[in-house]
């Protein structure tokens, strides 16, 4: 007779839990360029304010992400065992205020393509179904948001070329394709940023369909399309300002006229009130002496926010 595979409470969950007890709880400070070519603008607006909890993100797929870093260690390595010089690793690039944020995995010089000139290196690794996307479709296609993502930060840094390196995981086949900066489509890019960061209220859904990708996985699904109600912190309230003033991502609270830390914009205060447009149902009055909103919900209820 046979073990069981995967035992319920045995090796391989007991490994699993133990990267989720060694993740500490984080979130991006805005909108991360990793994200910033996703095809809907109603998402980036929702994590950028931290309508939604937090992600719970399982043991499995912190590996993954532990492998990918281990993957981009071992690219730099097979680029400098061709020759490559690679320097700027980690290296930061901030827009829109710091509100837009990332880093470069690194720049490389020496690239058989083009020695002379300095690319971004961009290292990715994919499953054997994306890894042919790549090849048949091409980057822009087949991974838009890794195209984002390469001309970004060429456009951070001021290179002109990037050099995308990916690795498929089932065969270890690498696809490689050098990318030239596209100005334009990078403006593009920033003020639609620019945009969704300055707007008080959610853009418009990218489609009404929630039962169709990518709203099906989307974890805003329920605040976006289910009536639930979003988180209360500062970024919920109608009393704070995205400020784009510095390149320090700062938020100031018109309420009490002073700058929010991180700490304090995740805790909010007892005189949240909430984006109108965030509450599940229709403002019906308001009363600026008493710091309070008036909603009939979708429910048909009553509520006064601030009461």
């Amino acid at each position: 007779m046979g073990f069981p595979l995967t035992p319920p409470n045995g090796t391989r969950a007991a490994i699993f839990k133990a990267y989720e007890a060694a993740r500490s709880s984080y979130e991006p400070v805005g909108i991360n360029v990793g994200d910033l070519g996703h095809e809907c603008d109603r998402y980036l607006w929702l994590n950028f304010r931290r309508a939604s909890p937090p992600e719970e993100i399982e043991g499995r797929k912190l590996r993954i992400f532990d492998t990918g870093d281990i993957e981009e260690k071992r690219i730099l390595d097979d680029l400098r065992d061709i020759g490559c010089e690679i320097r700027d690793e980690q290296a930061r690039v901030k827009f829109v205020g710091g509100h837009v944020r990332g880093k470069i995995d690194a720049k490389a010089l020496g690239v058989p393509e083009a020695p002379k000139t300095v690319h971004i290196v961009e290292c990715k690794s994919s499953n054997a179904k994306g890894f042919k996307e790549l090849f048949t479709r091409g980057l822009k296609k087949g991974k838009p948001l890794h195209y984002a993502q390469c001309q970004i930060y060429m456009h951070g840094t001021g290179l002109t070329r990037a050099l995308y390196v990916c690795v498929c995981k089932d065969d270890d086949d690498i696809f490689v394709q050098r990318v030239e900066y596209d100005a334009a489509y990078c403006l593009r890019l920033i003020a639609r940023a620019e945009r969704i960061i300055k707007s008080d209220d959610p853009p418009s859904r990218c489609q009404d369909k929630p039962t169709l990708p990518p709203c099906l996985w989307c974890r805003h699904k329920p605040v976006c399309f289910e009536d639930a109600w979003a988180r209360k912190n500062c970024r919920t309230c109608l009393h704070s300002t995205a400020m784009t003033t510095s390149t320090e991502a700062c938020w100031d609270c018109a309420k009490f006229s002073k700058p929010l830390t991180l700490a304090e914009q995740a805790a909010g205060c007892s005189s949240h009130l909430y984006i109108p447009s965030l509450v599940p149902g229709t403002q019906t009055d308001c009363d600026p002496d008493a710091h309070t909103v008036t909603y009939k919900l979708r429910n048909g209820e009553t509520w006064v926010n601030g009461s």
